[in-house]
Protein backbone atom coordinates (compact mmCIF):
# COMPACT_ATOMS: atom_id res chain seq x y z
CA UNK A 1 0.00 0.00 0.00
CA UNK A 2 1.26 3.42 -1.07
CA UNK A 3 0.95 6.53 1.68
CA UNK A 4 2.82 9.10 -0.42
CA UNK A 5 -0.03 10.97 -1.58
CA UNK A 6 -2.33 13.03 0.57
CA UNK A 7 -4.58 11.57 3.08
CA UNK A 8 -6.76 13.30 5.69
CA UNK A 9 -7.27 11.28 9.14
CA UNK A 10 -11.19 12.32 9.55
CA UNK A 11 -11.77 10.71 6.13
CA UNK A 12 -10.42 7.42 7.62
CA UNK A 13 -12.45 7.70 10.57
CA UNK A 14 -15.43 7.89 8.49
CA UNK A 15 -14.15 4.45 6.81
CA UNK A 16 -13.41 2.78 10.11
CA UNK A 17 -9.99 2.34 9.47
CA UNK A 18 -8.99 5.23 12.25
CA UNK A 19 -11.38 4.32 15.27
CA UNK A 20 -12.24 6.02 18.19
CA UNK A 21 -11.24 4.67 21.67
CA UNK A 22 -12.79 5.76 25.28
CA UNK A 23 -9.98 7.67 26.24
CA UNK A 24 -9.97 11.87 25.86
CA UNK A 25 -6.62 14.10 26.62
CA UNK A 26 -7.22 17.61 27.95
CA UNK A 27 -5.61 20.10 26.09
CA UNK A 28 -5.52 24.33 26.05
CA UNK A 29 -6.01 25.76 22.42
CA UNK A 30 -6.89 29.14 21.34
CA UNK A 31 -7.50 30.10 24.91
CA UNK A 32 -9.78 27.36 25.73
CA UNK A 33 -9.49 23.88 28.11
CA UNK A 34 -11.44 20.98 26.74
CA UNK A 35 -11.07 17.50 26.60
CA UNK A 36 -10.61 15.88 23.26
CA UNK A 37 -11.55 12.56 21.93
CA UNK A 38 -8.48 10.14 21.27
CA UNK A 39 -8.42 7.90 18.17
CA UNK A 40 -6.46 4.57 17.21
CA UNK A 41 -4.25 5.20 14.12
CA UNK A 42 -2.13 3.30 12.26
CA UNK A 43 1.38 4.57 12.28
CA UNK A 44 1.64 4.56 8.78
CA UNK A 45 -0.83 7.22 8.27
CA UNK A 46 1.09 9.81 10.65
CA UNK A 47 4.61 11.39 9.73
CA UNK A 48 7.42 13.43 11.91
CA UNK A 49 7.02 16.89 12.39
CA UNK A 50 10.04 18.45 10.47
CA UNK A 51 9.85 21.17 12.85
CA UNK A 52 10.12 19.48 15.72
CA UNK A 53 12.17 21.18 18.38
CA UNK A 54 14.41 17.94 19.80
CA UNK A 55 15.89 17.09 16.52
CA UNK A 56 16.04 20.76 14.91
CA UNK A 57 20.06 20.90 14.79
CA UNK A 58 20.09 17.79 13.19
CA UNK A 59 17.62 18.46 10.65
CA UNK A 60 19.44 21.87 10.25
CA UNK A 61 22.54 19.73 9.70
CA UNK A 62 21.08 17.09 7.22
CA UNK A 63 19.26 19.87 4.68
CA UNK A 64 22.91 21.71 5.15
CA UNK A 65 24.22 18.95 3.22
CA UNK A 66 22.55 19.15 0.29
CA UNK A 67 19.64 17.36 0.97
CA UNK A 68 15.93 17.66 0.68
CA UNK A 69 12.96 16.16 3.28
CA UNK A 70 10.34 15.05 0.91
CA UNK A 71 6.93 13.88 2.32
CA UNK A 72 6.27 12.03 -1.25
CA UNK A 73 8.29 9.24 -0.28
CA UNK A 74 6.94 9.12 3.36
CA UNK A 75 8.82 5.80 4.57
CA UNK A 76 11.85 7.46 3.49
CA UNK A 77 10.86 10.73 5.34
CA UNK A 78 9.65 9.13 8.50
CA UNK A 79 12.69 6.67 8.62
CA UNK A 80 15.32 9.57 8.33
CA UNK A 81 13.67 11.34 10.95
CA UNK A 82 12.97 8.27 13.02
CA UNK A 83 16.85 7.63 13.78
CA UNK A 84 17.34 11.14 14.91
CA UNK A 85 14.78 10.89 17.45
CA UNK A 86 16.68 7.74 17.87
CA UNK A 87 19.98 9.45 18.60
CA UNK A 88 18.19 12.57 20.63
CA UNK A 89 18.32 10.64 23.37
CA UNK A 90 18.68 6.57 23.13
CA UNK A 91 18.51 5.64 26.47
CA UNK A 92 15.03 7.44 27.11
CA UNK A 93 13.60 5.96 24.35
CA UNK A 94 14.64 2.31 24.97
CA UNK A 95 12.95 3.02 28.77
CA UNK A 96 9.83 4.55 26.73
CA UNK A 97 9.77 1.61 24.87
CA UNK A 98 9.94 -1.16 27.44
CA UNK A 99 6.44 0.20 28.94
CA UNK A 100 4.93 0.40 26.11
CA UNK A 101 5.74 -2.95 25.78
CA UNK A 102 4.55 -3.90 29.04
CA UNK A 103 1.55 -1.82 29.71
CA UNK A 104 0.66 -0.03 26.00
CA UNK A 105 0.56 3.62 25.49
CA UNK A 106 -0.76 5.31 28.08
CA UNK A 107 0.13 8.82 27.21
CA UNK A 108 -2.19 9.70 23.94
CA UNK A 109 -0.14 12.27 21.62
CA UNK A 110 -1.46 14.92 18.95
CA UNK A 111 -1.49 14.46 15.81
CA UNK A 112 -3.09 17.10 13.15
CA UNK A 113 -5.71 16.05 10.17
CA UNK A 114 -2.94 15.94 7.58
CA UNK A 115 -1.09 12.79 9.89
CA UNK A 116 2.11 15.38 11.30
CA UNK A 117 2.62 14.13 14.86
CA UNK A 118 2.62 17.26 17.07
CA UNK A 119 2.80 15.77 20.43
CA UNK A 120 4.60 12.11 20.77
CA UNK A 121 7.08 11.81 18.59
CA UNK A 122 8.93 9.63 21.26
CA UNK A 123 5.62 7.44 21.69
CA UNK A 124 5.00 7.51 17.86
CA UNK A 125 9.12 6.12 17.30
CA UNK A 126 8.61 3.42 19.72
CA UNK A 127 5.51 2.06 18.38
CA UNK A 128 6.84 2.10 14.31
CA UNK A 129 10.25 0.05 16.48
CA UNK A 130 8.32 -1.96 18.20
CA UNK A 131 5.76 -3.00 14.81
CA UNK A 132 9.24 -3.24 12.75
CA UNK A 133 11.22 -5.71 15.34
CA UNK A 134 8.72 -7.42 16.88
CA UNK A 135 5.90 -8.39 13.70
CA UNK A 136 3.65 -6.67 16.08
CA UNK A 137 0.66 -4.54 14.50
CA UNK A 138 0.15 -1.32 17.41
CA UNK A 139 -1.35 1.61 16.97
CA UNK A 140 -0.57 5.16 17.91
CA UNK A 141 -3.29 6.26 20.22
CA UNK A 142 -3.97 10.53 19.83
CA UNK A 143 -6.09 13.35 19.42
CA UNK A 144 -7.11 14.74 15.93
CA UNK A 145 -7.01 18.23 15.46
CA UNK A 146 -8.16 19.77 12.01
CA UNK A 147 -6.40 22.55 10.90
CA UNK A 148 -9.70 23.73 8.50
CA UNK A 149 -11.16 24.51 11.87
CA UNK A 150 -9.39 27.92 12.56
CA UNK A 151 -6.07 26.57 14.19
CA UNK A 152 -3.29 28.36 13.14
CA UNK A 153 0.33 27.76 12.81
CA UNK A 154 0.94 29.98 15.63
CA UNK A 155 -1.80 28.09 17.52
CA UNK A 156 -0.02 24.81 16.62
CA UNK A 157 3.15 26.18 17.41
CA UNK A 158 1.78 26.97 20.87
CA UNK A 159 0.68 24.15 21.81
CA UNK A 160 3.27 21.82 20.83
CA UNK A 161 5.70 24.31 23.18
CA UNK A 162 2.63 24.04 25.78
CA UNK A 163 3.29 20.48 25.87
CA UNK A 164 6.74 19.62 25.43
CA UNK A 165 7.57 22.34 28.24
CA UNK A 166 5.31 22.95 30.18
CA UNK A 167 3.85 19.39 30.77
CA UNK A 168 6.32 17.62 30.15
CA UNK A 169 9.51 19.11 31.35
CA UNK A 170 11.81 18.36 28.79
CA UNK A 171 15.29 17.36 30.47
CA UNK A 172 16.25 16.00 27.25
CA UNK A 173 16.36 18.86 24.82
CA UNK A 174 19.59 19.05 23.93
CA UNK A 175 20.49 23.04 25.00
CA UNK A 176 21.15 23.74 21.53
CA UNK A 177 18.32 22.36 20.62
CA UNK A 178 16.43 24.51 22.66
CA UNK A 179 18.35 27.85 22.07
CA UNK A 180 17.64 27.10 18.23
CA UNK A 181 13.81 26.75 18.75
CA UNK A 182 14.42 30.14 20.79
CA UNK A 183 16.22 31.92 18.11
CA UNK A 184 13.82 30.93 15.34
CA UNK A 185 10.62 31.27 17.14
CA UNK A 186 11.03 34.76 18.56
CA UNK A 187 14.23 36.38 17.05
CA UNK A 188 14.02 35.11 13.27
CA UNK A 189 10.14 33.94 12.35
CA UNK A 190 8.98 36.27 15.23
CA UNK A 191 6.39 33.80 15.99
CA UNK A 192 6.50 34.15 19.80
CA UNK A 193 7.37 37.53 21.49
CA UNK A 194 9.18 36.68 24.33
CA UNK A 195 6.42 37.22 27.11
CA UNK A 196 4.33 34.79 25.06
CA UNK A 197 7.09 32.16 24.95
CA UNK A 198 6.92 32.36 28.77
CA UNK A 199 3.71 32.00 29.17
CA UNK A 200 3.51 28.95 26.84
CA UNK A 201 6.87 26.87 28.44
CA UNK A 202 5.86 27.75 32.09
CA UNK A 203 8.98 29.66 32.25
CA UNK A 204 10.01 32.93 34.03
CA UNK A 205 10.00 36.25 31.85
CA UNK A 206 13.91 36.45 32.70
CA UNK A 207 14.50 33.59 32.01
CA UNK A 208 13.61 33.58 28.06
CA UNK A 209 15.15 37.10 28.16
CA UNK A 210 18.47 35.52 28.87
CA UNK A 211 17.83 32.13 26.49
CA UNK A 212 17.08 34.76 23.77
CA UNK A 213 20.39 36.15 24.46
CA UNK A 214 22.37 33.62 24.04
CA UNK A 215 20.79 32.43 21.24
CA UNK A 216 21.49 35.39 19.21
CA UNK A 217 25.22 35.02 20.73
CA UNK A 218 25.17 31.61 19.02
CA UNK A 219 23.79 32.95 15.54
CA UNK A 220 26.86 35.85 15.35
CA UNK A 221 29.30 33.34 16.47
CA UNK A 222 28.49 30.93 13.32
CA UNK A 223 28.57 34.24 11.30
CA UNK A 224 31.91 35.04 12.79
CA UNK A 225 33.15 31.71 11.64
CA UNK A 226 31.40 31.62 8.32
CA UNK A 227 28.86 29.14 9.50
CA UNK A 228 25.81 31.41 9.39
CA UNK A 229 22.25 29.26 10.30
CA UNK A 230 24.51 26.03 10.98
CA UNK A 231 22.94 25.64 13.83
CA UNK A 232 24.28 21.96 14.04
CA UNK A 233 27.97 22.85 14.15
CA UNK A 234 26.69 24.65 17.60
CA UNK A 235 25.75 21.44 18.16
CA UNK A 236 29.12 19.31 17.20
CA UNK A 237 31.12 22.64 19.54
CA UNK A 238 28.63 22.02 22.63
CA UNK A 239 28.59 25.48 22.79
CA UNK A 240 26.17 25.99 25.39
CA UNK A 241 28.78 26.01 28.57
CA UNK A 242 31.14 28.79 26.64
CA UNK A 243 27.87 30.62 25.26
CA UNK A 244 26.87 30.98 28.83
CA UNK A 245 30.43 32.30 29.94
CA UNK A 246 30.86 34.76 27.13
CA UNK A 247 27.11 36.45 27.47
CA UNK A 248 28.32 37.06 31.52
CA UNK A 249 31.04 38.57 30.11
CA UNK A 250 29.21 40.68 27.82
CA UNK A 251 26.94 41.22 30.41
CA UNK A 252 29.48 43.25 32.37
CA UNK A 253 30.61 45.43 29.62
CA UNK A 254 29.47 49.20 28.77
CA UNK A 255 27.18 48.33 25.30
CA UNK A 256 27.23 51.64 25.00
CA UNK A 257 30.65 51.79 23.45
CA UNK A 258 30.10 49.88 20.30
CA UNK A 259 33.82 49.70 19.17
CA UNK A 260 34.86 48.45 22.77
CA UNK A 261 31.91 45.78 23.08
CA UNK A 262 32.64 44.52 19.72
CA UNK A 263 36.34 44.26 20.83
CA UNK A 264 36.05 41.99 23.45
CA UNK A 265 33.15 40.16 21.91
CA UNK A 266 35.37 39.38 18.59
CA UNK A 267 38.12 38.64 21.21
CA UNK A 268 36.15 35.80 23.06
CA UNK A 269 34.54 34.37 19.26
CA UNK A 270 38.19 34.01 18.49
CA UNK A 271 39.36 32.22 21.65
CA UNK A 272 36.19 30.33 21.69
CA UNK A 273 36.95 29.18 17.36
CA UNK A 274 40.57 28.43 18.71
CA UNK A 275 40.65 27.08 21.91
CA UNK A 276 43.73 24.86 23.20
CA UNK A 277 42.19 23.68 26.90
CA UNK A 278 40.10 20.72 27.34
CA UNK A 279 37.47 22.95 29.14
CA UNK A 280 36.61 25.68 27.20
CA UNK A 281 33.43 26.82 29.44
CA UNK A 282 36.54 26.95 32.27
CA UNK A 283 38.73 28.76 29.43
CA UNK A 284 36.02 30.93 28.36
CA UNK A 285 35.70 31.79 32.17
CA UNK A 286 39.62 32.49 32.91
CA UNK A 287 39.67 34.88 29.75
CA UNK A 288 36.95 37.11 31.49
CA UNK A 289 38.09 36.81 34.91
CA UNK A 290 41.95 36.69 34.61
CA UNK A 291 42.39 39.45 31.08
CA UNK A 292 39.50 41.29 30.67
CA UNK A 293 38.57 42.07 34.19
CA UNK A 294 42.12 42.70 35.32
CA UNK A 295 44.96 45.43 34.38
CA UNK A 296 46.34 44.08 31.45
CA UNK A 297 43.09 44.05 29.59
CA UNK A 298 44.00 46.62 26.98
CA UNK A 299 47.36 45.00 26.78
CA UNK A 300 45.67 41.92 25.84
CA UNK A 301 42.70 43.60 23.47
CA UNK A 302 45.75 45.25 21.54
CA UNK A 303 48.23 41.90 20.92
CA UNK A 304 44.94 40.24 20.19
CA UNK A 305 43.82 42.37 17.84
CA UNK A 306 45.77 40.60 14.58
CA UNK A 307 44.72 37.56 15.46
CA UNK A 308 41.17 38.03 15.48
CA UNK A 309 41.70 39.41 12.45
CA UNK A 310 43.42 36.63 11.19
CA UNK A 311 40.77 33.84 12.44
CA UNK A 312 37.66 35.84 11.33
CA UNK A 313 39.96 35.70 7.44
CA UNK A 314 40.67 32.09 7.88
CA UNK A 315 37.19 30.78 8.64
CA UNK A 316 35.99 33.35 5.64
CA UNK A 317 37.85 31.93 2.74
CA UNK A 318 36.66 28.12 4.17
CA UNK A 319 33.25 27.08 1.48
CA UNK A 320 31.95 24.89 3.99
CA UNK A 321 32.40 25.30 7.76
CA UNK A 322 31.69 21.96 9.95
CA UNK A 323 33.68 20.65 13.05
CA UNK A 324 36.18 18.94 10.92
CA UNK A 325 36.81 22.13 8.99
CA UNK A 326 37.33 23.46 12.34
CA UNK A 327 39.91 21.28 13.70
CA UNK A 328 41.70 21.58 10.38
CA UNK A 329 42.16 25.13 10.51
CA UNK A 330 43.07 24.81 14.53
CA UNK A 331 45.80 22.80 13.62
CA UNK A 332 46.65 24.76 10.30
CA UNK A 333 46.62 27.94 11.82
CA UNK A 334 50.09 30.23 12.92
CA UNK A 335 47.86 32.46 14.82
CA UNK A 336 46.63 29.79 17.23
CA UNK A 337 50.10 29.44 18.91
CA UNK A 338 50.57 32.87 19.58
CA UNK A 339 46.79 33.12 20.63
CA UNK A 340 47.76 30.32 23.33
CA UNK A 341 50.83 32.38 24.17
CA UNK A 342 49.20 35.55 24.45
CA UNK A 343 46.28 34.05 26.71
CA UNK A 344 48.66 32.25 29.21
CA UNK A 345 51.02 34.54 29.31
CA UNK A 346 48.07 37.19 30.50
CA UNK A 347 45.96 34.33 32.84
CA UNK A 348 49.54 33.52 34.42
CA UNK A 349 50.36 37.57 34.96
CA UNK A 350 47.06 38.19 36.73
CA UNK A 351 47.45 35.14 38.89
CA UNK A 352 50.67 36.20 39.92
CA UNK A 353 49.77 39.53 40.65
CA UNK A 354 46.83 37.92 42.73
CA UNK A 355 48.86 35.91 44.81
CA UNK A 356 51.52 38.52 45.67
CA UNK A 357 49.17 41.01 46.97
CA UNK A 358 47.38 39.04 49.16
CA UNK A 359 49.75 37.60 52.09
CA UNK A 360 48.24 39.55 54.35
CA UNK A 361 45.00 38.18 53.89
CA UNK A 362 46.26 34.84 53.73
CA UNK A 363 47.88 35.13 57.15
CA UNK A 364 45.02 36.52 58.65
CA UNK A 365 42.89 33.33 57.48
CA UNK A 366 45.59 30.94 58.82
CA UNK A 367 45.14 32.46 62.36
CA UNK A 368 41.94 32.29 62.50
CA UNK A 369 42.13 28.64 61.60
CA UNK A 370 44.47 28.08 64.14
CA UNK A 371 42.61 30.05 66.65
CA UNK A 372 39.85 27.83 66.45
CA UNK A 373 41.64 24.82 67.63
CA UNK A 374 40.21 23.59 70.96
CA UNK A 375 43.35 23.87 72.78
CA UNK A 376 41.55 21.08 75.58
CA UNK A 377 41.67 18.89 73.54
CA UNK A 378 45.17 18.69 72.46
CA UNK A 379 46.25 16.94 75.91
CA UNK A 380 43.90 13.99 75.01
CA UNK A 381 45.48 13.36 72.10
CA UNK A 382 46.85 9.86 71.69
CA UNK A 383 50.50 9.12 71.38
CA UNK A 384 50.21 9.05 67.50
CA UNK A 385 47.90 12.13 67.49
CA UNK A 386 50.43 14.00 69.44
CA UNK A 387 53.08 13.21 67.39
CA UNK A 388 51.80 14.07 64.26
CA UNK A 389 50.33 17.30 65.42
CA UNK A 390 53.74 17.85 66.83
CA UNK A 391 55.53 17.73 63.21
CA UNK A 392 52.46 20.08 61.79
CA UNK A 393 53.64 22.42 64.47
CA UNK A 394 57.47 22.34 63.50
CA UNK A 395 56.62 22.95 59.92
CA UNK A 396 54.34 26.14 60.65
CA UNK A 397 57.54 27.21 63.04
CA UNK A 398 59.56 26.66 60.10
CA UNK A 399 57.48 28.42 57.86
CA UNK A 400 57.03 31.54 60.29
CA UNK A 401 60.87 31.62 60.45
CA UNK A 402 60.95 31.91 56.81
CA UNK A 403 58.72 35.12 57.04
CA UNK A 404 60.82 36.34 59.44
CA UNK A 405 63.78 35.71 56.65
CA UNK A 406 61.72 37.98 54.05
CA UNK A 407 60.98 40.57 56.66
CA UNK A 408 64.45 41.35 57.66
CA UNK A 409 63.72 40.26 61.75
Amino acid sequence: MTTNTQVFLNDLIAKNIIKETDGTRKLTIQGVTKNYKVYRIPPEYLHYNIKNGRIISSINRYEAEGNVLNLTDKVAYNNILQQYIVESNSVALQSTKANIKLFGQRLPGVVLNDGRVIDGNRRFTCIRLINAEDGANLYFEAVILDQAEGLTDKDIKRLELNLQHAEERPVDYDPIDNLVEVYTVIVKDKLFTVEDYARNTNKRKSEVEKMVKKAILMAEFLEFINAKDKYYVARDLNLDGPLQEVMGILNKEDSSDEVEFLRVKNALFTALAIPYRGDTTRYIRDIGKDILSADNREEFLEEYEDIVEDVYETFQEEENVTKEVIRKVNADLESKKKSESIIEDKITTTRITNIQGKPVDSLKRSITTLESIDTDQISRLDATSKQEFKSLMDNINATMKLFGEKLGI
